[in-house]
């Protein structure tokens, strides 16, 4: 029968047997963040687009098409006719100043400057300049909520600032499947939630204002047209509930939604492993199973007085 050493021998087996289990169904610790529900862009038309144009912003207002334009002694602020892709009107910046997105604020339109530190804001009709102001840092996109205005500069941190002053009112940490996103350019609010394009990407993300948390991940690749600029653009046209893309220097803007990527092909029918679940109670069913072995063993090494007992009758 088995002895001390013998009992030692069989519970260190059964330590290293349970040790040796892989742990079915562990995933990665991803449970902190929301993951990013990926989308595709489906084309539904298309309309020109200034070839010249460095898109910088674009919004609609009343049906209305307007655009900021980039580049020292080539920015503007326009209006465009959408059908056509001329412009109907247009006011030139300073040629030392480099424009940058705008939004719509009711009948007025602000308008940022990239490294100049200002940003102008406008009648919408007249083009006329009604107040100017003055910030830290870089201008890249402007969007209103219809609350605040949310302002970025390149970094992954957005500032919201009142609609009114301009005034700083607050940041927010905008995050991508848990790491900060950073290159956040021209935005657009649709549906509640903050489009934006990802600078020198053919990216657009989706991004909750509650948490900074980009809830969309969205490919517009394949869009880009031969030795264009990058895709910046984005566009909610409220009036026929149509939302529009284009780029720095695209011939064509385009009328997209957004859904689900095709699914894979199924792949060959596999042999199901245990789920987590089973795998727990055969691993209960057998950790009883050898630990009531142990205590059989050493029940029966006891009854039996130990390992080599002396023999009855045998002389000390």
């Amino acid at each position: 029968m088995l002895g001390a050493r013998g009992v030692l021998s069989v519970f260190l087996s059964t330590l290293f047997l349970f040790s040796s289990i892989p742990m079915i169904g562990a995933q990665d610790d991803d449970s902190s963040y929301v993951r990013a529900e990926s989308l595709i862009v489906v084309v539904h038309g298309n309309v020109s687009h200034d070839s010249g144009a460095y898109t910088q912003g674009l919004e609609f207002h009343e049906g209305r098409l307007f655009e900021s334009t980039g580049l020292r002694g080539h920015s503007t602020l326009r209006e465009v006719n959408l059908s056509s892709g001329s412009v109907i009107r247009s006011l030139d910046l300073n040629a030392s100043e480099f424009g940058e997105g705008m939004t719509f604020v009711d009948d007025e339109i602000i308008q940022l400057t990239w490294q100049e530190g200002i940003a102008y804001r406008y009648q919408m009709d007249t083009f006329s300049i009604v107040a100017n102001y003055t910030y830290e840092g870089e201008g890249w996109g402007l969007a209103y909520d219809g609350q605040q205005l949310i302002m970025s500069d390149g970094t992954d941190v957005l500032t919201l600032r009142n609609a009114t002053t301009f005034e700083i009112e607050g940041t927010l940490n905008v995050t991508l499947n848990g790491d900060p996103l950073s290159k956040i350019n021209e935005m657009e609010m649709w549906e509640g939630i903050l489009l934006a394009n990802v600078y020198q990407t053919e990216e657009i993300v989706g991004i909750d204002l509650n948490s900074g948390v980009v809830i969309l991940h969205i490919d517009a690749s394949g869009l880009r047209p031969q030795g264009t600029g990058v895709l910046n653009g984005i566009a909610f046209d409220s009036s026929t509930q149509s939302l529009w893309i284009t780029g720095k220097e695209w011939p064509m803007m385009y009328n997209v939604t957004f859904v689900e990527p095709p699914l894979p092909p199924e792949p060959e029918p596999e042999v199901e492993s245990p789920s987590s679940e089973e795998n727990s109670l055969f691993s209960d069913a057998l950790l009883t199973i050898l630990l009531a072995t142990v205590v059989i063993l050493m029940a029966m090494n006891l009854k039996d007085g130990g390992r080599n007992p002396p023999l009855e009758g045998a002389s000390e």
